[in-house]
């Protein structure tokens, strides 16, 4: 079928799209020559690098402390957020002092949680809270100065560090915001948000709407994004599947261990921690809890173990 017709050509509309035609043709044209001059290979500007790179201003500001930017606390989780339980649990490994800010409002890239240094209103933003770890491990020397054995660990040990991490954010967790979000958003709500957290951390009025929508449109934007990944595509049942031969890997690697590496807690440990207790404390009958429950008790345990150890404070509201 033609894009144009022969006579739509002479029309205003027609002469439009023959130019716009002629120039993508000419772009293209001007693209391959460029491309063939460089052997065909184009050549990539931005520099490529394993490591993130932070401003030297950033990385000269002294710490005092770190104003942690997260949903409001809830019953029984704590944190709805297991990257801003992650994130806290890194906080409190290495003893950095921090403050808690509830809040709705997301990070400029649409993210939460975030941390401000030093000045809760204007202090330096850095979002992400990979990012965040990866920033204050090196500003504040962890790699050189401490003596906890995360900062020992092999090459071979990184790597499976950054393997699971990757797995249980992009992987298990996301179906386990399926199950929660788009299945039981409603039994969700009950559980874990309770009366007047939203207007409690903002304006009435914005409160109020976002209580009202909240509900509605979690699930619907959970089950838009399932259409868009891969595993989102099987069956419910396929889905909670492929998540619990996530937690069995995990749960194999862990064996009789106190915690993933050894006797001491890593990052790693405050990852799988934020993610698992979302599965394990909150009130529903997840698939994954079953899992755990029923063929991975030394996870229970060590979930259990990591939250008597570093957050004794846990029920406080």
């Amino acid at each position: 079928m033609n894009m144009v017709s022969s006579k739509g050509l002479f029309s205003p509309a027609g002469a439009i799209t023959a130019t716009a035609l002629v120039l993508g043709i000419r772009m293209l044209s001007s693209k391959k020559e460029k491309a063939s001059k460089s052997n065909g290979t184009p050549k990539i500007q931005i520099p490529i690098s394993s490591e993130l790179s932070f401003t030297a201003e950033l990385l000269s500001t002294p710490i005092t402390k770190v104003y942690l930017f997260t949903f409001p606390k809830s019953p029984h989780i704590r944190n709805i957020s297991p990257f801003a339980l992650k994130l806290e649990s890194f906080l409190r490994l290495h003893n950095i002092p921090y403050e808690v800010v509830g809040t709705f409002q997301f990070s400029p890239k649409g993210q939460m949680p975030y941390i401000r240094l030093n000045n809760q209103l204007n202090g330096p933003l850095i979002a992400d809270s990979n990012f965040v770890i990866q920033f204050l491990t090196k500003k504040l020397g962890l790699l050189e100065n401490n003596n906890n054995s995360q900062y020992r660990l092999t090459k071979e040990q990184y790597a499976t560090s950054h393997a699971f991490t990757r797995m249980m954010e992009e992987h298990t967790s996301q179906i386990g915001f399926y199950y929660r979000y788009a299945l039981n958003m409603d039994q969700f709500c009950l559980a874990v948000i309770p009366n007047g957290w939203f207007s409690n951390h903002g304006r009435v009025v914005g409160g109020w709407l976002m209580s009202k929508l909240f509900p509605v449109m979690m699930p619907l934007g959970f089950k838009k994004k399932m259409r868009y990944i891969s595993f989102g595509r099987h069956s419910d049942e396929e889905k909670w599947t492929i998540s619990c031969q996530d937690i069995q890997s995990i749960s194999d690697f862990l064996g009789d261990k106190k915690f993933m590496f050894g006797d001491d807690a890593t990052t790693l440990d405050c990852t799988l921690f934020g993610h698992l207790a979302q599965f394990l404390y909150i009130p529903m009958e997840f698939p994954q809890k079953v899992y755990m429950r029923e063929n991975c008790g030394n996870i229970v345990e060590y979930v259990e173990r990591f939250k008597e150890l570093y957050w004794k404070d846990w029920d406080e509201m």
